[in-house]
């Protein structure tokens, strides 16, 4: 436990040595950006011309280079609308739930119909934070009319095949609603290659070597539509509608020899995925006086997919047809939300919201798996294969933010979750659950470049339908046991953060500590005198986490119009291993995270270039018969030039994964349980996708 702590302590004695450098830069705003940033109490204003040298075409390229934010759209995985809420504003008010992502809400905005962009830095009763540290608002200026903006990319993988996609977009004002008609797609085609090592004896034989060559396909169509209506000088409807269709498709190939290089066996197979899925979202807002309003919002979801037959064929040297595995499934998935919420501001220091959401789901999923020997086909019997989930969720809550001083604001709330989850089929169990979920934060400025946070809330998570069911992977030999018992894990967080801006850069560092009670892992379960691997909780666990955010310009580097974004994360989680009894790290999680974003424009030439990089440590997997290390080797970077010089346009030419020599995978497998040590063979992969060449148009109109 002392090690943990001497380790982060380093961290941030690392991170903080960085800092000086880029302070040295410019300790205040400078004179000359003082045209174009704008400081308030807790709010930072940007012009559009701040983001001229970017060569901006939408609200999305000027938000992407706000110092020290990044856009999310909340936790949109999460079934409802109370964790979907996200930390963009457009006008003020929140652009869309679940529909669209908000990405392609700016995507739709012209840079030229941006007034400003405002980044508030705290929480503010004039603006509803729920729960995010940092908001962008988007002001749009008045009497925009007409716009449109579009984009066209071709796609070239190392398999030779060119992968066409676009987007497009048209606003038009009808009286007082404004309609936007969206519409993108494309298809993409990329050859995975592998090659992998089989060990056998304890992991001391050579016994196979594989070369795979996986070649995948993945085509979809969205069209989307909105409407914005104001209906009155008090009431305004927001409608936002979207339908996506996709499918993909795969045909794997595999020869296999052993340690001498002899055939041993040919292995083939296709996969053929259709997905179909539409949501509708629509938001009511009435303001009842000047310091009274209320916001409904309703949520449609609805999605079918189906998984055509799967065919994993074995061919021998001699023989030839050996066998072969099939696998088919079909699911439905359903989610309607209804959300009300009342707000009141009683002074310019009080913000009081309050409400309540209910939310009915379902997730119904069949699958079969079948043995062909050549001469008949058998069923095999799968536990949970065939069931349905059915959840109906409710919750009450109030938020209170609570301008203390000028320098000083806090903001809380609780939020009480009751649900039922009912399933039918192969298992059948029914269960509620009631939990609280309070949360404080508290925010302080020093002053114009330092503000300080702390926060302290508890999150339950949502069970996962997908757990409820029974999994099967046949390329890896992989099958993962449906558990209705497990329940959602609880977490309390501590948190703090300390932001600093510096002109036209900033820093912030963000140390938090997570307790969790029924962390999420992986159990045995034993099923028809097999034991099976399946999603369950392996008792308590904890995260101490170190973020930091680095925005710096490089001019003092002899960089001029060049800025740099750096990102860095490090976890340090810990659970007692539920078959060992020894402490380990959490399954799935990595302890490094780095993310690098350079950007350099010559706006005199109308030309920029970057690159961005992007970095993980080595994560581990426990499972009960095997454990695995998933590896990312050297990282993943990519290289571009852009320029804006003709008609109006933004072209841009690229190359994704520069330096790819693919990611390595390792795989223990046990004789009996993994507490028992007793190692029965060993696997090595190593899969590249090689290069992505491209290039893009981007156009207004």
């Amino acid at each position: 436990m002392r090690g943990k702590y001497l380790r982060a302590t380093a961290l941030v004695a690392l991170l903080s040595a960085f800092q000086p450098m880029a302070w040295a830069q410019q300790e205040v705003i400078a004179t000359e950006a003082a045209t174009v940033v704008e400081v308030q109490a807790g709010v930072l204003s940007y012009a559009p011309s701040f983001f001229t040298a970017f060569s901006p075409s939408t609200a999305l390229d000027m938000v992407q280079r706000v110092p020290g934010f990044s856009l999310s759209g909340g936790d949109e995985q999460r079934r409802g609308l109370a964790d979907s809420f996200g930390n963009l504003l457009i006008n003020g008010a929140r652009p869309s739930n679940k529909s669209l992502s908000l990405q392609t809400v700016l995507q739709r905005i012209n840079a030229g119909d941006v007034e400003r962009i405002e980044l508030i830095q705290e929480a503010l009763p004039q603006y509803d934070m729920r729960g995010n540290p940092r908001l962008v608002n988007v002001i749009l200026r008045e009497g925009a009319g007409n716009s449109g903006s579009w984009a066209a990319v071709a796609r070239l993988s190392e398999s030779h095949r060119i992968g066409p996609g676009g987007e497009i977009s048209y606003k038009t004002q009808v009286g007082s609603a404004e309609m936007t008609f969206g519409f993108e797609g494309g298809w993409q085609g990329n050859l995975f290659r592998r090659r992998e090592s089989l060990y056998d004896n304890g992991g001391q034989d050579l016994a196979e070597l594989r070369w795979d060559n996986d070649q995948r396909h993945f085509q979809e169509f969205i069209p989307t539509f909105s409407l914005n209506w104001r209906i009155n000088d008090t009431s305004s409807l927001r409608t936002d509608l979207r339908y996506q269709t996709w499918e993909w498709r795969r045909n794997h190939r595999s020869n296999v020899v052993d340690g001498t290089g002899a055939d041993l066996r040919f292995e083939e197979s296709s996969a053929d995925d259709e997905n179909t899925n539409w949501s509708l979202s629509s938001t009511y807002s009435r303001d009842f006086s000047d310091n009274f309003s209320s916001e409904t919002i309703a949520l449609v979801t609805r999605e079918e997919w189906t998984n055509n037959p799967e065919f994993f064929s074995i061919y021998l040297p001699t023989t030839g047809f050996d066998r072969a595995s099939i696998y088919e499934g079909e699911g439905e998935y359903k989610e309607t939300a209804i959300r009300q919420t009342f707000s009141y501001n009683p002074n310019d220091r009080h913000a009081v919201e309050f409400g309540g959401e209910t939310a009915v789901n379902s997730r119904d999923t069949d699958f079969t798996i079948s043995v062909d020997d050549g001469t008949t086909v058998t069923m095999l019997d799968l536990p949970v294969s065939d069931t349905m989930v059915e959840e109906t969720r409710s919750e009450l809550f109030a938020n209170h933010t609570w301008t203390v001083t000028d320098r000083i604001s806090l903001e809380s709330g609780l939020r009480y979750e009751f649900s039922e989850i009912e399933q039918t089929g192969d298992a059948e169990q029914s269960r509620s659950f009631t939990y609280a979920k309070p949360s404080f934060t508290l925010n302080y400025r020093q002053d114009d470049q330092n503000r300080y946070r702390v926060t302290l809330r508890r999150d339950v998570a949502q069970l996962n339908f997908g757990r409820f069911a029974s999994q099967v992977d046949l390329t890896d030999n992989n099958s993962t046991l449906g558990n209705p018992d497990y329940v959602p894990q609880r977490t309390w967080t501590l948190e703090g953060e300390w932001e600093r801006r510096f002109g036209d850069g900033s820093f912030s560092l963000v140390i938090g500590y997570d307790s969790i009670q029924d962390l999420d892992g992986w159990v045995p379960i034993e099923s028809n005198g097999t034991v099976f691997d399946a999603p369950g909780n392996i008792g308590d666990g904890s995260n101490f986490r170190v973020t930091t955010n680095i925005t710096s310009p490089l001019d003092n580097l002899g960089l001029s119009n060049a800025v740099l974004d750096v990102f860095l994360e490090y976890y340090d989680t810990n659970v007692e291993d539920p078959l060992t009894m020894v402490d380990r790290h959490w399954s799935g999680y990595r302890m490094w995270e780095l993310r690098l974003d350079y950007r350099q424009t010559f706006p005199e030439r109308q030309f920029a270039w970057g690159w961005d990089y992007f970095w993980l440590s080595d994560g581990e997997i426990f499972r009960a018969q095997e454990y695995r290390v998933q590896g990312f080797t050297d990282g993943d970077l990519d290289l571009y030039v852009e320029t804006t010089r003709w008609l109006g346009l933004t072209l841009r030419a690229g190359v994704d994964g520069v330096i790819n020599n693919g990611d390595d995978r390792e795989r223990v497998f046990y004789d009996g349980s993994r507490a028992d040590g007793i190692i029965d063979r060993i696997e090595y992969q190593n899969e590249s996708m090689g290069k992505t060449f491209y290039i893009r148009a981007r156009g207004t109109f």
